[in-house]
């Protein structure tokens, strides 16, 4: 056994603390996980495909109307894919989305637990995917059919009101005259 000639000094490692992911706050409002979670709310917004719906709002998957659980970080990477459909999401970008450039945790590791949550909570087959393709040594595809939600809110270019409209708008729900303001104000069932 070689003899130290000098004391050595024990290896180390700085490590960043990188909390987990907060879990979902089921009596919340539903934009208020969102923004927990550090998200783009989109309170009306639904996507559904086969027998899921992803309600973006209230930050929950379903399965035939039923809550699937799926915790915050994988169910932040199903929407990122879902965005993306039938595109390569290479898993620099998903590292870049889920955990941004300055964060040292074992990236590659955090992104296959993710990704095997999601198949497990869609129940997808990796080797005959219905949602989720592996591009090996790239990334993943979101592959499945999507549909948007009928009862959604349409765009907001899709209505649009000159700012005059607006005004008489709210003036006659206020009871006021909108052509003659200075008018007494009408009661209920008065025209």
């Amino acid at each position: 056994m070689p003899q130290r000639t000098q004391k050595e000094k024990p290896l180390t490692f700085k490590l960043r603390h990188c909390p987990s992911p907060p879990l979902l706050d089921t009596e919340a409002a539903p934009d208020q996980n969102c923004r927990r979670l550090g998200v783009v709310c989109m309170p009306g917004k639904k996507i559904r495909f086969d027998n899921f719906e992803l309600d973006y709002g209230r930050f929950q998957l379903y399965r035939s109307g039923e809550p699937v659980r799926l915790e915050g970080l994988p169910l932040q990477l199903l929407m990122f894919l879902i965005e993306n459909p039938r595109q390569l999401v290479t898993r620099e970008q998903i590292a870049d989305k889920l955990w941004g450039k300055d964060v040292f945790v074992d990236v590659e590791q955090g992104i296959n637990t993710a990704i095997r949550k999601v198949r497990m909570a869609l129940e997808d087959d990796s080797a005959q995917p219905q949602y989720l393709q592996t591009v090996v040594g790239r990334g993943y595809r979101f592959v499945a059919d999507i549909h948007g939600d009928a009862d959604a809110p349409a765009p907001a270019d899709a209505f649009s009101v000159s700012p005059e409209d607006f005004g008489r708008a709210i003036m006659a729900a206020a009871g006021l005259d909108p052509h003659d303001p200075k008018a007494p104000r009408k009661g209920r069932g008065e025209s």
